[in-house]
Parts: structure tokens; C-alpha cells; sequence
């Protein structure tokens, strides 16, 4: 059975090695020190040992909370990761991944997972009082605080999303005919003003600061199974909605990420960072959103940055897909009503290849691959040397 009821196929990981995780805390200094949870998928020896369970405990209870659906129909599942199994010889590429607004850090296990499995140490950034749950490696869990701004807007946005989607739709489109740098920024300066969009900003530039802190700390990261693993030299970032749009951040201003994609989350300015990208990036976006009687166009937001990018930075719609579709909600039949019409396996094939298509590329220096033009890959900015 699927984790909400019927089971979706999903194809499991499609790389050579076994996987491992593991979790644990980084320390943020500075003005507003915290500590800062993450979970790591790396490649693993083989090991007959029990995989860890898709959803953990503190987690289905949260989302029983938010979703209202009765704990007992959100089955813990089975993921393909082993809990501190032991590492296979190496050092590997480190990729970090943001989870969207409101969401937590197992929201893309299955891709976390498949970048373990090609060879890759696939962080995932937790954000005490902002991300869903969180369990720091004493046990302590925080759980969300819907009192803060950014969980009010989200929450208000709901209650009229078809409101929400009208307003933001012409500033969007505005975003998609920007032409330059400038020039967007100008237009998602507009966007951020928006009641749903305005707490975003000041949240990239936290979970940024939290996600500087776990790029900091690789060279120096004492935990049992990544020790010696970690290749502090080859960082990518990644993640959806918010969290890409703090990728796109870290690509602006974080001199050791040497490549990064956001998965369809408008590129929003933060102030006294300039607004163009130092390293290679991609932004994958979702086919068209019909909510209501207002339909909204994401594909293309983005690109005056990325064609103003570093070479090889490239944009890409996925045909089919919706916002939740770059999300393990993909895999999960009851979500099927927010999800868009492409075939869910086919999905999970697409964004699987085309990420590690691109990390493989810009960390490991291989042809690039994944991102050439397919039944459900439609460039909108095409990088040179793009292989099917």
C-alpha cells in the first residue's frame, strides 16, 4: 500500500550504490544563533539491515495535524535508506536541498535518495519553527509555528487560492516578459508585494543563513558515517518553491555553491543582494495551473536571470507537472487532485534524470544529460551541449 492508501508505482533509485542516512545538528553563529537540523542521504556498503520508514513518527503526527487526515491512513511506508549503515569508500559531491514553505525535509525523499544512489551526500536542510516538524539529534522535535508571518499568508492564501492565484497571475506573466535582470527584478519586486508573497523574502534570507552554516561545516563535519565523505569542494544547492528560491539566493551570493536549480518557485529579490547568478543554474518549472477561472503561466519566469547566468545555466518546463508534482506528493494516489496530468512514474523519471543530469555535469564534469527536449521536457532557455 501507498503511504495514503493505494499504491502508486514509483520506480525505486536508479544508481549502483546502496544508501544510507543519517541525521544531525549544525551550529548557526552570528546575530541570531540556532541550531540547525539536517538529514543526509549518502551512498552505503549493501546491508541486509531494515530500511527507515518513509514517514517517522513525529512526522505523521504533524501531518495528521495540518492535512486532517486520521494518523492512522498515514502509513509510515518504507523508504530505500538504511539508518548509520556504513558508508562505501569514497568522497563525494555534497548537494543541499530546501524543502518548500510549510513543508518538511523529507518532502523529496525519493530524489534525495537517487542522488545518494549516483554517487552524491544529499543534505536536507531543516528550519526550526518554520519547516512542519524537526528533530534535532537529542530527540528534541519543534514543531511549526503558525503564528509567524509567513505561515498566516500561506494559510490565508488557501482559504482563497483562486483570489490568491488571479492576483499574482499578470505579475508573473509580467516576469515571464522581462527581458533582463533588471528588469525582472523590478517585476518580482512587484509580486513580493503581494499579501502571500511580502513575508517571503526575510524567510529566504533566514534559511539561506541556516543553509550557509551546513556548507561551512563540511570541511570540518565530525559524524560518524559522513567522516571523510564529503568532497567540501563540490557543493550544489537545490530545492522547491521556497527552498529553490533559496537556492537561487545561495547562487547569488554564496561563493562556495558551484551550481544550483530551483523546481518552479519565482526567483523573489532580497535586498542588498545583487540580483544576478555567480554559478550555473537551472529553473525547472510546472506546466500551466488552472485554479478556478485564472490560469497561471510559470514556465519562463525566471529565465532573464538564467540567460544573463554563468554558461550552462539553462531553464526547463516539465510538460504536464504541477507545483506539487516536484514533490514525493507525486507518489501518492490521494494527492491526485493537485497534481498535474503527466504520468506520475514518468515524472519521477524526468526530475530524477535531469537533476542528476545537471549536478553530474557542473560537480562531477561529465556531458551534461537530462535536460534535452522530450515528451515531457520543454526547454525554455537551453544550455549549450545539452544530450538527451
Amino acid at each position: 500500500m501507498g503511504l495514503f492508501g493505494r499504491k502508486v508505482e514509483i520506480p525505486g533509485p536508479s544508481g549502483a550504490s546502496a544508501i544510507g542516512i543519517c541525521s544531525f545538528d549544525v551550529r548557526r553563529d552570528g546575530e541570531h544563533p540556532r541550531l540547525v537540523p539536517v538529514i543526509a542521504y549518502y551512498p552505503a556498503s549493501p546491508t541486509s539491515a531494515p530500511r527507515e520508514p518513509a514517514l517517522d513518527e513525529p512526522l505523521r503526527d504533524a501531518l495528521s495535524e495540518l492535512t486532517k487526515v486520521p494518523r492512522l491512513l498515514l502509513r509510515p511506508g518504507e523508504s530505500f535508506a538504511v539508518r548509520d549503515a556504513a558508508p562505501a569508500p569514497g568522497r563525494y559531491p555534497v548537494v543541499v536541498f530546501n524543502h518548500g514553505l510549510g513543508s518538511f525535509q523529507k518532502q523529496s525523499a525519493s530524489l534525495l535518495q537517487e542522488l545518494a544512489s549516483h554517487g552524491y551526500v544529499a543534505l536536507s536542510v531543516g528550519h526550526p519553527s518554520e519547516s512542519l516538524v524537526v528533530q534535532h539529534a537529542d530527540g528534541t522535535l519543534v514543531r511549526w509555528r503558525r503564528d509567524l508571518p509567513a505561515w498566516r499568508a500561506v494559510e490565508a492564501g488557501l482559504k482563497d487560492l483562486e483570489g490568491s492565484v488571479r492576483e499574482a497571475a499578470p505579475l508573473i506573466e509580467r516576469c515571464r516578459r522581462a527581458r533582463a535582470p533588471s528588469e525582472l527584478r523590478d517585476a518580482m519586486t512587484a509580486l513580493a508585494a503581494l499579501p502571500g508573497y511580502a513575508p517571503l523574502p526575510e524567510v529566504m534570507g533566514r534559511w539561506a543563513d541556516d543553509t550557509r552554516a551546513v556548507i561551512g561545516a563540511l570541511a570540518t563535519l565530525d559524524v560518524r558515517p559522513l567522516a571523510g565523505l564529503l568532497d567540501p569542494g563540490a557543493v550544489g544547492v537545490f530545492g522547491h518553491s521556497l527552498g529553490g528560491m533559496v537556492s537561487g539566493l545561495l547562487a547569488m551570493s554564496e561563493a562556495r555553491v558551484r551550481a544550483g536549480i530551483n523546481f518552479d518557485g519565482a526567483q523573489l529579490p532580497v535586498e542588498n543582494v545583487p540580483y544576478a547568478l555567480a554559478a550555473p543554474f537551472c529553473f525547472v518549472y510546472a506546466d500551466a495551473t488552472t485554479v478556478g477561472a485564472t490560469t497561471v503561466v510559470n514556465e519562463g519566469m525566471n529565465d532573464a536571470l538564467a540567460q544573463a547566468g554563468p554558461k550552462g545555466s539553462c531553464g526547463v518546463c516539465v510538460v504536464g507537472a504541477a507545483h506539487l508534482n516536484f514533490t514525493d506528493m507525486n507518489n501518492r494516489a490521494s494527492m491526485a487532485r493537485a497534481l498535474g496530468p503527466i504520468d506520475r512514474a514518468a515524472m519521477a523519471r524526468t526530475l530524477r534524470a535531469l537533476t542528476v543530469g545537471f549536478f553530474d555535469h557542473h560537480l562531477k564534469g561529465r556531458p551534461l544529460t537530462g535536460l534535452g527536449p522530450s515528451p515531457t521536457l520543454r526547454p525554455t532557455f537551453a544550455p549549450s551541449g545539452v544530450a538527451a
